[in-house]
């Protein structure tokens, strides 16, 4: 009977993948780490794992993340040379598309201010602009940005869009590269980040990339906690460089009670939501590649350990 071990600090979803595991790998065994059948498991299941996992887990054969992302598997120095998988949510595009359009139209309609005035009993209309005057930008055109990028384009934004390497999209102005960051930023009024997390992208929403912002422009962040150097944009929203901040994903998580974020009057804060697969999809593609993985045959979903997803 082959073994299965689920290691991570997500432990609220802890109990809902093993379970899920139960039913849909009847003929496996379901450890954690630092159970006595642990040292017998071919799979890791992860997902911010603690940084002795692996010496718990001397025969793993392949590790799987619970999720799209894999920072915290590849960043990991202990990680044995084994295949990595991660899942892939085919929705994933338009429920992050879904979440900038929300905070495009919140920061361009003037909702968050409609919604700290009725805190203050105030009656104050904010002011109203047509979409096709205000700049959008998108780091990151990946398939996901790029979807974002036209979705964005289709309610009449001026949307363009920044990426590594040049890319060319319809009636979307892009730019690439260092030498492109700065025109890019200059006039972007809203800015919506979705880049991937890389070395070169860790840190990259900081003072220096906020102050070559338009005075006043919006930040969604939607990419990788990693990305966001907290204090910055703290200071960046005091200053009123920055005039508003949407953002679903802190290095962090969850996100602590004293932070600052929570309360301050110009930020909307979510609890990593922006795209959430549903637990049994996410259980299906693991356990589909556990099968692929004994009988033999390529595995899904495989990571690129050098690029990092």
């Amino acid at each position: 009977m082959p073994t299965l071990a689920v290691a991570g600090a997500y432990l609220h979803h802890k109990t809902a993948v093993e379970e899920l595991l139960r039913k849909r790998l009847p003929d496996w065994t379901i450890v954690r780490p630092g159970d006595a059948a642990a040292s017998d498991a071919c799979v890791a299941v992860c997902w911010d794992q603690p940084r002795d996992t692996w010496q718990q887990l001397p025969g793993l054969r392949m590790v799987h993340s619970i999720g799209a992302g894999v920072d915290s598997l590849v960043r990991d120095p202990g990680l044995p040379d084994v295949p990595i998988c991660r899942v892939i949510d085919q929705a994933q595009a338009q429920r992050l598309t879904e979440y900038a359009l929300w905070g495009t139209l919140t920061f361009h309609r003037g909702f968050d201010i409609a919604a700290r005035n009725q805190r203050e009993l105030l009656w104050q209309r904010p002011a109203n602009r047509a979409a096709a005057d205000v700049v959008v930008g998108v780091m990151g055109l990946g398939e996901i940005g790029a979807h974002m990028a036209r979705a964005l384009a289709a309610q009449h934004y001026r949307v363009r869009g920044w990426s590594r390497s040049p890319r060319t999209m319809d009636g979307i102005e892009t730019f690439s590269g260092a030498d492109g960051l700065g025109p890019f930023l200059q006039a972007t009024e809203v800015l919506i980040c979705v880049l991937p997390l890389t070395d070169e992208t860790e840190g990259i929403l900081s003072r220096d990339l906020l102050s070559r912002l338009a005075p006043g422009a919006k930040l969604i962040h939607v990419g990788r906690g990693p990305h966001f150097v907290e204090a910055d944009v703290l200071a960046a929203l005091e200053s009123g460089q920055l005039g508003g901040l949407l953002v679903d994903v802190f290095p962090v998580e969850p996100l602590p009670v004293d932070n600052a974020l929570w309360r301050h009057p110009k930020v909307m804060v979510t609890p990593h939501m922006a795209a959430v697969m549903p637990m049994p999809d996410v259980v299906g593609q693991i356990a589909e590649n556990c099968e692929r993985l004994l009988a033999g045959q390529p595995l899904l979903r495989m990571v690129q350990r050098a690029s990092g997803y």
